[in-house]
């Protein structure tokens, strides 16, 4: 029953390296802080969803400082940053990974899963949402990155165990998960717009550009100085059942292109003004004030707002992912205040598909009995043919879980700016009756839906049972 003791706690310095200032500040304004305007009780809002709140992921940054390349572990609930390395080991880690730290005071920021949070309350099914959950996150940074007038660019397919090795992950039951390339520019000109922005709202604290300032750094390279690291034997079980995955697929790429991360057939009846997420300049603005639906009161919304919070899923993304995918997303309009427009539609090419719409009772029964969600306008389904997932004898450069994860995460963060821009609620869940979801969308019967996301008029007067420690989602009693 004993705890080893805790190490000395080394010297606090303060941020220095204009590298990770920048890194810090955009994990603050893409992931770690919101100013919606909602009621969380002790829950600490986020600028990005994820299952139970458990935000079962990580972060790691790599720099220039003092000329020297450096890589620190962020501790995003201490506010503090971990120097691990310095010089030879880092540049040779970096070469090994195919990748590099961007010039003249830009970041690599690495984001790291750690399964074993998601997972001690959602077994197995845990491991997709860790993933999910951290496409949320990497997918936003790209967005707040490009809110700034820069475009950063994601890589998912890259050699992992040296990189892995210097951020003592595997040894910490920690799995790369991606790395983002953020280029020095990123501070750019929109800054004093979103300072300026950040004073004026109630409770904002700091100016986002200057949230590093809450930060510190304390010096690790020394490890003997650190003593041993606890690890709980659950968490070791839990990693050694998911460790030996085989590692993810597709040759590395040293391109990243920007693309849409899934096709869809926009409606073309919609204003450019109102399509996608409109100019990136008001991206923070959306980041900053993103809300999940507790629950949906049961009235319609208008189809075009759901179009219009649906046609966000076509913002190019920069990923070394191939641009062809076999992802694809289905929109069910079952009860807008347009019923001539209610209909199941494959939005790959628009087409709508007969047959009768599901009823309140059959949306609550594929959400796992999750009745506050039952009152949704619409239902966007993410899904994939179980024959295209990477495995023994699948085709070259097929996507993996965890590549698709990614995909079925950062568009749904997509979709929630998009529906803060549209005004209409939106709440995603992972757990769900599939064979049910096939039946009511009509899909194939060899599909497999790795995402529901809902979306109607939102009552933020219920309670959000994901967050209780009960796995309703995953029909437990």
């Amino acid at each position: 029953m004993a705890l080893p003791a805790a190490a000395p706690e080394p010297a606090a310095e303060p941020v220095v390296a204009p590298g990770l200032r920048l890194a810090l500040s955009l994990l603050e304004e893409g992931v770690l802080t919101s100013r919606a305007n909602r009621s969380c009780g002790s829950y600490v809002a986020r600028a990005v969803p994820s299952a139970g709140a458990v935000y079962p992921y990580e972060f790691a940054v790599l720099v220039m400082e003092n000329g020297l390349p450096t890589a620190f572990r962020i501790d995003t609930d201490r506010r503090t940053c971990a120097r691990l390395a310095v010089g030879a080991r880092v540049t040779a880690a970096l070469d090994a990974s195919l990748l590099s730290v961007p010039e003249d005071g830009g970041a690599l920021v690495v984001t790291l899963t750690r399964p074993w949070l998601s997972m001690r309350k959602y077994g197995d099914r845990g491991y997709l949402y860790t993933q999910l959950d951290a496409g949320h996150a990497a997918g936003n940074l790209l967005l707040a990155a490009a809110g700034r007038g820069a475009t950063g660019a994601l890589r998912l397919r890259f050699p992992r165990e040296s990189l892995s090795e210097l951020l003592e992950a595997g040894e910490n039951c920690r799995e790369i998960h991606s790395a983002t390339l953020v280029p020095a520019g990123a501070e750019g000109s929109a800054g004093a717009e979103r300072a300026e922005r950040a004073e004026r709202a109630e409770g904002s604290g700091a100016a986002v550009d200057e949230a590093w300032t809450r930060w510190s750094v304390h010096d690790e390279t020394d490890r003997e100085l650190r003593g041993s690291t606890w690890r709980s034997w659950l968490e070791s079980t839990c990693w050694d059942s998911v460790a030996a995955w085989p590692e993810h697929s597709g040759a590395p790429s040293l391109h990243s292109v920007p693309a849409p991360l899934t096709r869809i057939r926009t409606d073309r009846q919609l204003p450019d003004a109102q399509d996608g997420l409109g100019k990136p300049s008001e991206w923070s603005e959306l980041i900053a004030t993103r809300a999940s639906s507790k629950a949906f009161t049961g009235e319609p919304v208008s189809a075009a707002s759901v179009r219009q919070a649906v046609s966000a899923l076509s913002t190019p993304l920069a990923t070394d992912l191939p641009d062809a995918s076999p992802l694809s997303a289905t929109l069910v309009l079952r009860s807008t205040t347009d019923p001539e427009q209610d209909g199941v539609y494959r939005l790959r090419t628009g087409e709508r598909q007969p047959g009768r719409l599901p009823s309140t009772d059959e949306v609550a029964r594929a959400c796992m009995q999750q009745r506050a969600l039952a009152g949704a306008s619409a239902v966007l389904l993410l899904h994939v043919p179980r024959t295209s997932l990477a495995g023994a004898g699948s085709a070259a450069g097929a996507e993996n879980l965890r590549e698709l994860g990614f995909r079925c995460g950062a568009l749904g963060q997509l979709l929630y700016l998009g529906a803060n821009r549209a005004k209409v609620g939106v709440t995603a869940i992972g757990g769900f009756d599939t064979p049910l979801w096939r039946t009511l969308a009509g899909l194939p019967e060899d599909d497999e839906i790795l995402y529901a996301l809902l979306l109607g008029c939102p009552d933020d007067s219920g309670i959000k049972f994901d967050r209780l420690a009960m796995a309703h989602a995953q029909n437990e009693r």
